[in-house]
């Protein structure tokens, strides 16, 4: 059962938003966080602060002077994103609602994680939660259920609380206040499962912090603040999801592996020459079908794409579920990353002897300028197999899904006291 409650929304009164708002923190460049920290009030300065203790001492400045302030009364919150797609042009609209959720260990199998985290990550955002006890920014999910017409209806009749516009396009947030129209989503959401999209670090955080918590305190009968996070919930089935594939580039490799490539390629896969510029429009072209384009060093490239006598779970070591088993960037680590480059499920999760990028130009440039011996380029999974693969009760690769636009940091926040 997955349960999620109004709250008290805290939100800049700033007349300039678009100088206080930030993509995730995790997604935040170095140089990018110099150019966001040029404003005084940007949500980064608390996302990513000089110290845990600069961060809390800013959260409760900006509170009591009036930057931030909380609204009057519980709410729900609409999040209405217009954007336009990065690779195929066409425009798009994504829905979410902004709520707190309880929080599930995963074995109760109410939220479903896709992904692995690392330890470092997680200890970072414990140390920032213990000095702010807030949730500065909400994690994303994706939830079952008939959620989709009520958000459509609710955006018609909503009073928006926010707008502004960013890189990545347009960020409305409506806030419910009607009782029973709250009640309404609560019994819409209860009996339905949650996908974690993007927050694996947060939501994990959270559950540790609620671990401290209730063990310091007698482990209370009743649910407490932190029993609950902020998150964003948009419908598996509103059209305006949209995953972005994540390429997979290889800096240095051997020549003679570089030369063998295609032959080795081609004992499971159908190998078809291309020009480097063209990869990406066949790799597109061809997705439904099982494969990825490479663009090597000396500008040749080709489409590589499973043959039809081919079982793909049968390339895949068994102890994957069938589902994880086909999927082009389960296929491509285990047939050709792993055994023919050495790279292996520890170097993807720490970048060692790989790069990433979801511009597949920029992946394609950088091995034509001699920056790279290697780029893959891939098809993203679509959001059923997402779904599939965590109710198999496993993980995606590393860098498998990027989910698009990201949330913007700043729009509403929650203080747990």
């Amino acid at each position: 059962m997955a349960r999620i409650a109004p709250f008290r929304g805290v939100r800049y009164t700033v007349p300039e938003l678009q100088q206080c708002v930030a993509p995730p923190y995790d997604v935040i460049t170095p140089p990018e966080r110099e150019k966001l920290r040029q404003f005084p009030y940007n949500i980064a300065r608390l996302t990513l602060p000089d110290s845990y203790d600069s961060a809390a001492r800013l959260w409760r400045e900006w509170q009591e002077d009036g930057t931030l302030q909380a609204d009057p009364a519980p709410a729900m919150y609409l999040l209405e994103q217009e954007f336009t797609h990065p690779v195929t042009g066409d425009h798009h609209r994504r829905l979410a609602l902004v709520c707190l959720m309880a929080l599930e260990e995963y074995d109760a199998g109410v939220v479903l994680p896709h992904e692995n985290t690392q330890a470092r990550a997680k200890e970072d955002r414990l140390q920032l939660l213990r000095a702010t006890e807030a949730n500065l920014e909400p994690i994303y999910g994706l939830v079952e259920g008939g959620l989709f017409p009520v958000l459509e209806e609710l955006m018609r009749t909503a009073p928006v609380a926010a707008e502004t516009e960013y890189t990545d396009g347009l960020h409305r947030l409506y806030r419910i206040e009607d009782v029973s129209t709250l009640e309404r989503l609560a019994s819409l959401v209860a009996p339905a499962r949650v996908w974690i999209a993007d927050g694996h670090h947060r939501y994990e955080t959270c559950l540790q912090y609620r671990r401290e918590r209730r063990a310091a305190e007698g482990n209370p009968a009743t649910l407490q603040p932190y029993d609950w996070l902020m998150i964003a919930l948009t419908p598996l089935e509103d059209p305006g999801v949209v995953i972005l594939p994540t390429h997979r580039v290889v800096p240095y490799t051997p020549e003679q592996t570089l030369t063998r490539l295609p032959d080795y390629v081609s004992k499971w896969f159908d190998v078809h020459p291309c020009a480097p510029q063209e990869a990406a429009r066949a790799l597109h072209e061809g997705k439904s079908r099982r494969g990825f384009a490479v663009v090597m060093q000396g500008g040749k490239a080709f489409t590589a794409w499973l043959r039809e006598d081919i079982a793909p779970e049968t390339l895949v070591p068994g102890e994957y579920s069938a589902i994880a088993r086909r999927l082009d960037v389960t296929l491509l680590q285990a047939v050709v990353l792993e055994p023919l480059f050495g790279i292996t499920h520890h170097h993807l999760e720490r970048a060692e002897g790989i790069r990433y990028t979801r511009d597949e130009v920029e992946a394609i440039e950088w091995v034509l300028r001699g920056e790279a011996a290697v780029a893959f380029l891939l098809n993203p999974p679509t959001v059923q197999e997402v779904r599939e693969v965590a109710l198999a009760g496993e993980k995606m690769p590393p860098k498998s899904t990027y989910f698009y636009p990201k949330l913007l940091s700043g729009l509403v926040m929650r203080k747990f006291r």
